[in-house]
């Protein structure tokens, strides 16, 4: 494909909108799983104190297979494509940038979700707040059916 860059040689935030479409879904999973846990963990600490550990841990949980498999990983290894990238087996060959990019997208939602269930913590909240996730994140999918060919 021309044009095509590979997952480390991304050096633009519209490389991310090339994504395969399960790469997405894969993304937006794990954002609203992590809602619905952020949902169970601010009921039991409301405290607005245990938001930074919370937020810490969950960043923290989601690097560290990143971390993990980029030690076994060999310095020469070919990368794959960004349009022909794996959900589970390239997430660790990204351009380091990408990372602190996806860190701070998921402490945003933690972080919004934890106040909003601090105003009003009920179940509306919470399926808004999924419903809110879930037309953000996969928007550079769903976006794709109104773009010219």
């Amino acid at each position: 494909m021309a044009g095509s860059k590979r997952l480390d040689q991304m050096d633009d935030l519209r490389d991310m909108g090339r994504f395969p479409l399960p790469v997405y879904a894969g993304a937006t999973g794990n954002v609203l799983a992590t809602i619905a846990l952020t949902f169970l963990v601010q009921g039991r600490y409301p405290r607005m104190g245990a938001l930074p550990a919370w937020v810490a841990l969950v960043l923290g949980l989601n690097l560290s297979p990143v971390f993990v498999l980029r030690r076994g990983m060999d310095a020469g290894e070919t990368r794959s494509i960004v349009e022909e990238m794996d959900f589970f087996d390239d997430q660790h060959k990204f351009a380091p940038w990408v990372y602190a990019v996806a860190s701070a997208n998921m402490g945003f939602w933690v972080s919004l979700s934890w106040l909003a269930f601090s105003l009003r913590r009920s179940k509306k909240t919470l399926l808004a707040m999924l419903l809110l996730a879930l037309l953000c994140t996969s928007f550079p999918a769903w976006i794709r059916w109104f773009k010219k060919p």
